[in-house]
């Protein structure tokens, strides 16, 4: 009987228990076969420093994968944009533009490339960028990479042992030496290129230039980049293949499980919101009232005594982050423990917009600070810096302002203004 036959056989006929699945025996694609055996190259180019050529390498290695773990696939239009927000800073730091974000650049470089492998998988859990925007992150940075960080192992150990499997010679030592002579034939044919270049001066001249430059060298540097490439390749192939294997309607479903349990958050009664946001927006135009000649001294170009103009410019910027840091997240907690949609009590949707208002106001008067240190002293990187940051958080209020009103989502179109001016910010 079939092993996974459970059942018993009499005179009467057959009984038996239904057939139990099993799981799939494990087999890759020829696009992760390939994609596994190149970012063995990638990743040590990417440990060797991605710096000039290095980096073009990469970066373009990088989309050549994803592109090809992906095709097939429905393309988002939203992939364009982290996908040209990529290429802009690539570019800028091959050209050594990138003088407003300088050491950033590269950070901003890997979560632009991760973003944009989960929209072009169509692996972001409501389809598009949105307020699910952490449990997103959580599945690009985190489960995607190790919970597939051994695949790329049992890819290339698949690919190796396949021309044995179901021979009798199918044993592990068989794969093994297999590789020893790989590698050994790979040496001998460097030294035998070296010979070659060290017996005629007219072959050392022709392959001189890209030999200098693919120079391996088995000292302790080289074995050392190349372990430490062994566990960045993992990742890269955990995030490239994870994503592209990872099943979208169980992710899609993962989402909807997400918003379900948020609205299910809704037990505080909508008139205890109401006053309390009524009394943050009290306070906000108290503040206004009383510290006018403080607030809006910028725009009469007119310090308040005691101030420098950096020092009045600094203190503005701050206070900025801080009041928009506590108003979004009364601003979440109104939207989300609200006992009733917030749309459907009209004086709390009001006082919430207001409450935004306040805070564009507070954006105005920030910048109000910067333009006056700007005209006084001139840009730099952590002016131009200063004033994007304004610019984002005034744009999120009108975002948050629209959505409230209408209804509609609108968290998106927030994160591509961010991302999108951040990345201009490079052409600086």
């Amino acid at each position: 009987m079939d092993k996974n036959m459970l059942g018993a056989e009499n005179a009467a006929g057959e009984i038996s228990a239904p057939i139990l699945e099993e799981d799939a025996p494990f087999s890759p694609n020829w696009r992760e076969i390939i994609a596994a055996f190149l970012l063995y190259i990638g990743a040590y180019i990417y440990m060797d420093g991605l710096e000039s050529w290095k980096l073009a390498a990469f970066v373009v290695l990088f989309i050549a994968l994803t592109e090809l773990l992906n095709r097939g696939r429905p393309r988002p239009w939203e992939s364009w944009i982290w996908l040209g927000c990529m290429t802009v800073i690539t570019l800028s730091l091959l050209l050594d533009r990138a003088a407003v974000w300088e050491d950033f650049s590269l950070l901003f470089l890997h979560i632009f490339a991760v973003w944009w492998v989960l929209s072009r998988s169509g692996r972001l859990l409501e389809g598009e960028s949105g307020h699910l925007l952490p449990f997103d992150a959580l599945n690009g940075f985190v489960l995607f990479p190790f919970r597939n960080f051994f695949l790329r192992i049992k890819t290339v150990w698949y690919t190796l042992t396949s021309p044995f499997r179901g021979k009798a010679r199918s044993k592990p030592e068989t794969v093994v030496w297999t590789l020893v002579a790989l590698i050994a034939a790979g040496l001998l044919f460097w030294l035998a290129l070296r010979l070659l270049v060290d017996a005629d001066q007219g072959f050392a001249e022709l392959i001189s230039d890209w030999l200098l430059d693919l120079e391996f060298r088995l000292d302790g540097e080289t074995w050392l980049k190349f372990l430490f490439s062994l566990p960045v390749g993992a990742f890269l192939f955990g995030l490239l293949a994870g994503s592209a294997r990872a099943d979208g309607e169980k992710l899609r479903l993962r989402g909807q499980r997400i918003n379900t349990g948020l609205n299910r958050l809704g037990k505080v009664p909508n008139l205890v919101w109401t006053l309390l946001t009524a009394l943050f927006c009290l306070l906000y135009l108290l503040f206004f009232l009383v510290q006018a000649k403080y607030l809006f001294g910028a725009f009469t170009r007119s310090l308040p005594e005691g101030f420098i103009v950096s020092e009045y410019a600094r203190q503005g910027f701050f206070e900025l982050c801080k009041v928009m840091a506590v108003n979004f997240v009364l601003l979440w907690l109104v939207t989300r423990l609200s006992a009733k949609p917030l749309r459907k009590n009209k004086a709390g949707t009001v006082l919430c917009v207001l409450l935004l208002g306040e805070s564009m106001l507070f954006a105005v008067i920030a910048f109000s600070k910067l333009l006056l240190y700007i005209s006084c002293f001139g840009f730099t990187p952590r002016r131009l810096q200063s004033s994007w940051l304004v610019c984002v958080l005034f744009f999120g209020c009108l975002c948050a302002g629209y959505s409230l009103l209408s209804g509609k989502k609108s968290f998106r179109a927030w994160m591509i203004f961010g991302a999108v001016s951040l990345a201009l910010l490079h052409l600086y």
